[in-house]
C-alpha cells in the first residue's frame, strides 16, 4: 500500500495543479515550485527514511511515515493560501518518500530468492492501480473545480488511514531482522565493490528513466490543458483511458518477473518509450494525436523499462546489508535530479513545448542504455538468473 499511496499522492497533485493554479492564481514559476517541490520532499523522504530504517527498523518508519502522511494531506485540503498548499504538498511528498525503501527492504526480507522479483513486481501492480483510480476519482470530479480537489486529497487521508490499521493489525508478524541489518550495513559500508557498481547503475537507470516519467506524471495533465488546450475533463480522461492497459502490462510483469523474459522484453519496452516521447515531441505537444501516442505508448513500456525492473534490479543486485539504505539513495538521487528540472518544466512548456518532449525522449534514451549495459554485464547474470539462483 505504500506504492498505491506514493501513485495517488502524486497523480493527485498532478491533477490538481491545472484548478489550484487558478484557484490560487499562480504563475508558471509558482506552480513549478510545487511540482518541484514536491520531488525534492520525495528525495529527502527517500534518502532519510531508507537509512533510518536500516539503523532503527523498518516497520517503525513504515508506520511514523502513516501519520506524516495523513498529516500533510489534511493541510492541502485545509490549505487557505498557497504558502499552507506548499507546506502540504511537502509534508505528503516526505512520508511517501520514506515509506518507498523502507517497504521494499521489508518485502525483500520476507521473499525467498526465487519470489523477490515477482513481490517486487506486485507493487508497481499497486502503484498503476493508484494511478488508475485516482485518474477515475480525478474525472468523476473534474466538475467540481477546487472542491474536486479536495476529494482526491480526502482519499489519501482515508486509504493511509486504513494501510495504518493493517501495519499495526500485521506489524508483529512480520519479520524484523533490523538489528543485524544495521550492523551489517555499518561493517560493509557503500564503497566496497559489491554495492557501488550496482548502486551507480541501477541509480543512472532510474535518474534518467525518472527524469521523463516524474515530469510526464507531475505535469501530464497540466499540459494537455495548456498546450493540447484540452478541458480539463477531457485531459484527465483521456490520460485515464489511454493509461489503463499499464495495467494488464503490469500483472504480466508479476508473471514474468523471476523469468529471463523479464530483461529480454526490457528491450522491447525501451524502445517503445522512446518512441511514446519522439511521438509527442513531434508536433510539440499540440496535436491530439500525439499525445495519445505518447501516453498509450507509455503505458504499454512501463512496467518493463521503468521502475519495476528497478525495483526488481535493485533487491536482485543490491546486498541485503544495505538494501534499503541503497535504494533510499539512488531514489533520492534520481528525485532530486527531477525536482530541479521540475522546477522549470512549466516555463519551457511555454517557450518550447517540442524541446522539451525531445529532451525528455533522450532521457528516456539514456535510460535504455544503462538498461542494457545491467542486463549484459556478465559478473551479475546469475544474480540476475532465477533459475541460477534456485540451483
Amino acid at each position: 500500500m505504500a506504492f498505491y499511496l506514493d501513485a495517488a499522492m502524486l497523480i493527485s497533485v498532478a491533477i490538481a495543479l491545472p484548478v489550484w493554479r487558478d484557484h490560487f492564481a499562480l504563475g508558471p514559476w509558482e506552480v513549478g515550485i510545487l511540482g518541484s517541490g514536491l520531488a525534492y520532499a520525495v528525495a529527502i523522504g527517500a534518502l532519510i527514511g531508507g537509512r533510518l530504517g536500516d539503523r532503527f527498523g523498518r516497520l517503525r518508519v513504515l508506520t511514523v511515515d502513516l501519520l506524516v502522511f495523513a498529516i500533510g494531506a489534511v493541510l492541502i485540503v485545509l490549505a487557505p493560501s498557497p504558502g499552507v498548499l506548499v507546506a502540504g504538498v511537502v509534508v505528503v511528498g516526505l512520508a511517501a518518500g520514506a515509506d518507498v525503501p523502507t517497504a521494499l527492504a521489508v518485502i525483500s526480507d520476507a521473499a525467498p530468492d526465487h519470489g523477490r522479483g515477482r513481490l517486487a513486481a506486485l507493487t508497481q501492480v499497486l502503484w498503476i492501480a493508484g494511478v488508475l483510480f485516482t485518474y477515475g476519482l480525478g474525472f468523476a470530479v473534474s466538475g467540481l473545480g477546487f472542491a474536486g480537489t479536495q476529494v482526491l486529497t480526502l482519499h489519501l487521508v482515508a486509504v493511509a488511514m486504513v494501510t495504518l490499521m493493517l501495519r499495526l493489525a500485521v506489524g508483529s508478524r512480520m519479520p524484523s531482522p533490523d538489528p543485524v541489518r544495521s550492523v551489517g550495513a555499518r561493517r560493509l559500508g557503500l564503497a566496497r565493490s559489491a554495492v557501488l557498481l550496482p548502486l551507480l547503475a541501477t541509480g543512472a537507470f532510474y535518474l534518467c528513466w525518472n527524469a521523463a516519467a516524474t515530469t510526464l506524471g507531475s505535469f501530464g495533465t497540466y499540459f494537455l490543458v495548456t498546450i493540447t488546450g484540452l478541458t480539463q475533463s477531457q485531459a484527465t480522461g483521456l490520460v485515464l483511458v489511454s493509461f489503463a492497459p499499464s495495467l494488464a502490462i503490469a500483472l504480466a510483469f508479476v508473471r514474468l518477473a523471476d523469468s529471463r523474459w523479464r530483461d529480454r522484453l526490457f528491450v522491447v519496452a525501451a524502445l517503445l518509450q522512446i518512441a511514446a516521447y519522439a511521438a509527442g515531441a513531434s508536433s510539440g505537444g499540440t496535436a491530439v494525436w500525439s499525445m495519445v501516442v505518447l501516453v498509450l505508448l507509455y503505458s504499454l513500456s512501463n512496467a518493463f523499462a521503468g521502475e519495476a525492473i528497478y525495483k526488481v534490479w535493485s533487491l536482485l543486485l543490491l546486498p541485503a546489508e544495505v538494501r534499503s539504505t541503497a535504494v533510499g539513495l539512488t531514489y533520492a538521487v534520481a528525485r532530486v535530479a527531477a525536482a530541479a528540472f521540475l522546477l522549470v518544466v512549466p516555463v519551457i512548456a511555454e517557450v518550447d513545448a517540442a524541446l522539451l518532449l525531445w529532451v525528455l525522449a533522450g532521457s528516456v534514451t539514456l535510460s535504455g542504455l544503462v538498461g542494457l549495459f545491467i542486463i549484459r554485464h556478465a559478473a551479475w547474470r546469475r544474480r540476475l538468473n532465477p533459475q541460477s539462483r534456485a540451483r
